[in-house]
């Protein structure tokens, strides 16, 4: 399976579904926020029609690099 990271580095993310293996949250990517200490998370919609936004908060904006892609978008 194709993981963030796989997606070429000029890729936007904005409207990539994907799923995080170790939240089990699925939903597409809306944006993303990172902090020098590391913190970090990205903001996620169910569905990108929707207004609604969600945080996955994360230690390290890396980690998303692992996520799964099941859309490009």
């Amino acid at each position: 399976m194709k993981k963030i990271k796989d997606l070429p580095s000029n890729k936007n993310l904005r409207g990539v579904k994907f799923n995080d293996p170790k939240t089990g949250t699925t939903g597409y990517w809306y944006s993303q926020w990172g902090y020098e200490n590391g913190k970090a998370g990205v903001w996620w919609k169910k569905d990108m029609k929707s207004g609604m936004m969600f945080p996955l908060f994360l230690d390290d904006l890396k980690e998303s690099l692992e996520f799964d892609v099941l859309v490009e978008g």
